[in-house]
């Protein structure tokens, strides 16, 4: 992880919804220079921007932006198509989580380790202990 305790950073969860179960994954992490007013208004304009940016496609969205306190908005992100199955209209929809946050701690993350080498019956038959 670049930089240190005390930086100001926007974060995008995204919802993952199956049938039984939903959750929130940490989509991305933007860093922001400055301090925490520049990262409200970095967080405010993704919260306007992102339906258009990240829904692209062919497909034709709609949306709604909640601010849900100071520092975190909530969009809801729907289409409507046709169900031929169903034989009526059905909606679509997506849910993402912008808020600001403030770095207080970090550490690296320790880089991996092969394993040892393994003795078995095999290596000690052919002396490779």
């Amino acid at each position: 992880m670049s930089g240190g305790s005390g930086e100001w950073y926007v974060l995008v969860e995204r919802m993952s919804a199956s049938s039984s179960d939903s959750s929130w994954s940490l989509d991305k992490k933007l860093h922001v220079d400055g301090g925490r007013e520049q990262a409200l208004a970095r967080a405010e304009e993704l919260s306007r921007s992102y339906p258009k940016d990240h829904m692209g496609g062919e497909t034709e969205w709609g949306y709604l932006v909640f601010r849900t306190s100071e520092t975190s908005w909530l969009l809801e992100i729907s289409h409507e198509y046709w169900s031929e199955h169903w034989d009526r209209p059905m909606t679509f929809t997506k849910h993402v989580r912008i808020s600001v946050a403030q770095l207080v701690a970090s550490k690296e993350i320790p880089p991996a380790e092969p394993p040892a080498a393994k003795k078995g019956k095999l290596r000690r038959a052919l002396g490779r202990d």
